[in-house]
């Protein structure tokens, strides 16, 4: 699922930037949210969201799961370092659903590692 969601909201900030306005909903976040930035960010979400898929597809094979895991913790390193040491984030749902998603990703693989992996 979150893989499905990471592409349609990939498709969206390439061919509409405004939707990133609304995760760097901060003064600054708005101001370097340039249409450039939107589709790098599109495109990210919609690499992401292919190995995504792909490891809910192979959750038994280690890479995948680890691959899986490493697009959670470099999104969730990437909104906690955006709205902490950037502040491009503002605390608004917007920009505070990645990282709760990411985070409780992290958290949910890391529990059910040996459960899938073994």
């Amino acid at each position: 699922m979150v893989g499905m969601v990471a592409a349609m909201n990939g498709i969206q900030n390439v061919f509409k930037p405004a939707f990133s306005r609304k995760v760097y909903a901060s003064t600054e976040g708005i101001r370097q949210a340039t249409p450039l930035a939107a589709r790098l960010f599109g495109i990210w979400n919609l690499t992401s969201a292919m190995l995504r898929v792909y490891a809910a597809y192979h959750m038994s094979e280690r890479g995948a799961y680890l691959m899986c895991l490493g697009t959670f913790v470099i999104a969730c390193l990437h909104f906690v370092s955006e709205m902490l040491f950037f502040n491009t984030l503002a605390m608004v749902p917007g920009s505070i659903s990645p990282i709760f998603v990411a985070s409780g990703s992290i958290i949910a693989m890391i529990l059910q590692y040996s459960y899938y992996v073994g």
